[in-house]
């Protein structure tokens, strides 16, 4: 062997071990259409309500944490008990748009990340809301041979955050003392 072919050849199982020898998945790859649904599949669920299914896209040690301080949850169970306000036979999902959706795997390929812009629509009693470009952020891993969130985050960047919610949660920073 020639002391090039040497040198890629160690270059190259140098590579594999450093690389955990797997590559990451890549867009379109099995592990990558998995992440993607069970993101899409995390806010989509509310469309026909289907609670079980829901429940199995997060891991028993979840912590979710969405726009308001009260709605930290951390692990399933916790969770379980949050996600009884949306069985109301008054609530229901209508639709949902991820722009920009960003995923990223770790070299072993078992951990993957995300962010996008959601918009998130719902009704209560036949009247339609929606939550407009929420940052979204998440972590899964692969568990048992499925993909589960560990971590959901939503927020609204400082200069984005809507009239609404402005004048619900902050009116008192603007009001002057008499």
């Amino acid at each position: 062997m020639t002391q090039r072919a040497s040198l890629c050849a160690c270059v190259l199982l140098c590579s594999a071990l450093v690389g955990g020898g797997k590559p990451a998945p890549v867009a379109g790859s099995a592990d990558h259409d998995a992440v993607k649904r069970t993101i899409e599949q995390s806010i989509g669920w509310a469309v026909e309500k289907d609670f079980e299914a829901m429940f199995r896209l997060w891991a028993d040690d979840m912590f979710h944490f969405w726009l308001t301080s009260d709605s930290t949850v951390v692990g399933l169970e916790d969770f379980k008990r949050h996600a009884e306000r949306w069985r109301d036979p008054d609530f229901r999902g209508t639709r949902f748009e991820f722009r920009d959706l960003r995923i990223r795997f770790s070299r072993s390929g078992d951990v993957a990340w995300y962010s996008c812009h959601l918009d998130d629509c719902g009704s209560f009693k036949g009247k339609e809301f929606c939550l407009n470009d929420v940052f979204q952020t998440g972590v899964l891993e692969k568990r048992e041979g499925r993909w589960v969130h560990t971590l959901m985050h939503g927020s609204y960047p400082v200069d984005r955050i809507p009239e609404s919610y402005v004048r619900r949660f902050y009116s008192g920073l603007f009001e002057t003392k008499k």
